[in-house]
């Protein structure tokens, strides 16, 4: 499976702004509550995790992994994807401002490691972030996030 077979049609929502690398978080997870890929109680556990663990979610310059421990929360795997123009501050040294913020959720650990390894293989790839970065459109994301893309909105 390709990164795309995560993310529902209405997972990616580029040129956003937020003030706060809470308001990103939110953001990118408010996507997958929207696709019905978990509850609101999933978000508000990717924000804690970041207040509790701090800024580690930033894991290369200007992306971060926003997510949580399946705890129930989670109805199925996605993958939502948000990109901030503007940047945002996550308190990362090395690696702010974020214009990227993946939000990743799975109903297991082991599904949860391998989304992780699904989009550090796409990270991995040449080009994809600077792709991302300047997306303005979904024609403009790299391939592998268009491809297989599958409408799980909830009505």
């Amino acid at each position: 499976m390709s990164i795309g077979s995560y993310i529902g049609a209405g997972g990616i929502a580029l040129g956003q702004e937020a003030r706060t690398w809470e308001e990103a978080v939110r953001q990118a997870g408010d996507l997958l509550v929207r696709e019905g890929v978990c509850d609101p109680s999933y978000v508000q556990d990717m924000v804690d995790t970041v207040r509790e663990l701090g800024p580690y979610i930033v894991v290369t310059p200007g992306v971060a992994l926003a997510h949580a421990r399946p705890k129930g929360s989670v109805a199925r795997n996605g993958i939502a994807v948000a990109t901030f123009p503007g940047g945002v501050c996550f308190g990362n040294p090395d690696n702010d401002p974020v214009y990227v913020v993946f939000a990743i959720a799975a109903v297991t650990d082991e599904e949860h490691l391998g989304l992780f390894q699904e989009v550090a293989g796409f990270l991995g790839t040449e080009g994809n972030i600077a792709l991302l970065e300047q997306a303005r459109s979904v024609a403009d994301l790299p391939a592998e996030m268009r491809e297989e893309r599958v409408d799980h909105a909830v009505a």
